[in-house]
């Protein structure tokens, strides 16, 4: 079971561009992880 704590952001428009920037890049690498790992095992049918 997974908990978060909700952390409130001042109005800062900056700070609020760096966070939503890192979220679509981390966001962006996680699908590229996934893609990857399904086509290695696509093609090799195996997972290692």
């Amino acid at each position: 079971m997974y908990s978060c704590q909700q952390v409130l952001v001042n109005k800062n428009s900056q700070l609020i561009a760096i966070l939503t920037f890192l979220c679509e890049e981390s966001h962006k690498l996680t699908n590229m992880g996934i893609y990857y790992g399904r086509q290695l095992f696509f093609k090799s049918q195996k997972i290692n």
